[in-house]
Order: structure tokens, then sequence, then C-alpha cells
């Protein structure tokens, strides 16, 4: 984000310089509801990459998973982030109140799962056509409808959900309470968090489930998936909330999504 800081507000200049130096790259993501998107594209919903014989991913129970969210990281700007080529696809499972989320051990993909594809053909002819049917009345998915994705290299400041926030920062909660009320309101409308969004930092709506782990309080963000209902859009995480997945850094660079945390919370 460029920002100017002589337009900051006047409760922020104490805590300029703490604030800047947590700016990182982040690559925003925009999206547009598209009924015609070939398989290998990135995409949030709508039909996955499969190729020919190869099982479509399941449950633990046995239930065809959805795809939320399809990467192709051949169309990603220029970074130093993710791989310069491949797939990488997330599915959640959209019978399941809980969208597959296994609130005792997030990272353990059977109601999700993150797979990712390293070759990747754009020959029709060796790719899956065809694939489970969503029961639309009964689902219990978080997003209907299928969105193209415009990618733009951005940079962010820390949001105030982040679980460090107050080392990196300040400690909102010894302020007195209208100083607070003022600091918090405004740094949400500032340094916004909110958003779709690869890499960067995440927004929650309750707590970050890294404040209370040590052992993974070393992931990033991976990728990061909104509400957003304006538009035509149709994607509500519970009560206007938001998904999100991390990685430990060491896992990105080797392309090992086998411990992916998967979050998700709402209102």
């Amino acid at each position: 984000m460029s920002l100017n800081w002589n337009d900051v507000p006047e409760i922020f200049q104490p805590f300029k310089d703490k604030i800047s130096s947590t700016l990182k790259s982040s690559i925003e993501i925009d999206i547009q509801p598209e009924q015609d998107l070939t398989l290998w594209q990135s995409k949030i919903g709508g039909k996955p990459y499969l190729s020919l014989g190869q099982s479509y991913p399941e449950s633990a129970e046995g239930e065809a998973l959805q795809l939320l969210a399809q990467i192709n990281f051949a169309e990603l700007p220029e970074n130093e982030v993710y791989p310069k080529s491949g797939l990488l696809q997330f599915f959640i499972n959209p019978n399941d109140d809980l969208y597959g989320l296994n609130f005792d051990d997030q990272q353990k993909q059977d109601g999700f799962r993150v797979i990712y594809i390293e070759d990747v053909t754009q020959d029709i002819a060796q790719l899956e056509q065809t694939f489970p049917t969503l029961d639309s009345e009964n689902t219990l998915s978080p997003i209907e409808g299928q969105y193209a994705i415009r990618f733009q290299l951005d940079q962010q400041y820390i949001g105030l959900s982040e679980f460090n926030f107050s080392e990196k920062v300040t400690d909102v909660s010894t302020m007195e309470d209208d100083v607070a009320e003022e600091f918090w309101d405004e740094y949400g409308e500032t340094f916004s968090a909110n958003g779709h969004r690869l890499s960067g930092y995440a927004f929650f709506t309750q707590t970050d489930p890294r404040e209370y782990n040590e052992k993974i309080q070393d992931y990033v963000l991976l990728l990061q998936i909104d509400t957003d209902d304006s538009d035509g859009k149709n994607i509500m995480w519970g009560d206007s909330g938001v998904g999100n997945f991390f990685i430990h850094p060491e896992d990105l660079k080797k392309r090992d999504f086998s411990k992916v945390l998967y979050n998700w919370d709402c209102y």
C-alpha cells in the first residue's frame, strides 16, 4: 500500500517507526464472477485441474471436497516467495458446518486438502472434465459460483489482529478505554488486513491461531479468502468471516504443503 504519513491519523504518529518496520510484500487478489475459465487457470471456486485417472479429492469420510481456490503460479507477478510454475489447489468440505476444519488439529487434512501440481498441461484431452456435483440446496459451503482472479503485487503493514502486534507495535490493552477504542477503529481503516491475498498479513474476526501455539508462530500467511458479497459475488464464511491458510517458510521453499494450517472464523 502507498502511504503518506502526513495523512495518517495523529494517534499513530508515535508508532510510526515501529509500524513502518513491519512492511512486507503481499500479492493482492481481485476477483470477478466468470463462467468461462480453463481448468488450469487461477480461480476461486469452479472446476479444478485434474489429470485423467487422478482420484478426485475426498474427505476422510469419502465425501467429495469442493475447490475453494486454485493458484497458477505462472500467472503471479514477479516475486521471490512462490514457485514460477505449477498449480496450488485448496479444497474444503462443503457438507460440513466447519467447512472441513478440525479445531483439535488444524493441520490434519481430513476435511480439507492442499495439493501442489508441479507439471501442468494445457492439453484438455489429458484432463478430467467431469466432476462430482454439489447439492446446491443443501451445501454448507462458504462459496458459490466461480471467480476469475487478477493478481497485484503490493505491500502491507501488520494487521491489528496478528498475534505479535503488541510485540511489534504496542499493547492496545494498556491504553485508556476511549483511546484504545479510537486506536482499534482507526487502525482497521488505515492498515486494513481484510481482503483476498497471497502472503502478507492475515485478518481475523476472533483470534490468531498462532497466538497460543509456539510451534506455529513462525508460520506465514499462504492464502486468505475473505467474505465477499458485493457486485454479484457470493462468498460468506459463517457470519461475515474469513478463511486463511498458513505455512512454514521452509516448507514453502521445499514445496511441501502437507503441514499447512487451515483456519477460519467469523463474528
